[in-house]
């Protein structure tokens, strides 16, 4: 009797023990809403959403490059593009195009670079 109590108890502390999170993500979670809270953005709102993501991503070293680094990378793209018809030429209009000050030309991950 006592041996099957042991091992009902034992099963039901491992069941127990599953549920719980222990690399600490629901308490990071809550914290990050503290700070996103504390700067001024209202739960519930899409800036706040924002806020908790970066505040997240920031923690496991996930973020976005900075915009300079993406410029350049969208002006490698762009260029090694031109030519290829299979690409449009960049423009204001594409929503994920950046203007590249250097050579006053739109740049961006799905199109060409405007020819000279």
């Amino acid at each position: 009797m006592r041996v099957s109590a042991s091992i009902a108890f034992s099963m039901f502390a491992g069941f127990l023990m599953g549920c719980t999170t222990t690399d600490g993500n629901a308490d990071q979670l809550s914290d990050n809403k503290v700070r996103c809270a504390g700067f001024g953005f209202e739960e519930g709102t899409d800036a706040f959403a924002n806020c908790t993501m970066k505040l997240s991503m920031r923690q496991q070293g996930q973020l976005p490059p900075d915009h300079d680094t993406l410029v350049r990378r969208y002006v490698d793209r762009s260029m090694a593009r031109r030519g290829d018809d299979r690409y449009p030429v960049c423009s204001a209009s594409d929503m994920d195009a950046e203007l590249d000050i250097s050579s006053g030309k739109w740049v961006g991950p799905n199109c060409q670079m405007a020819p000279d």
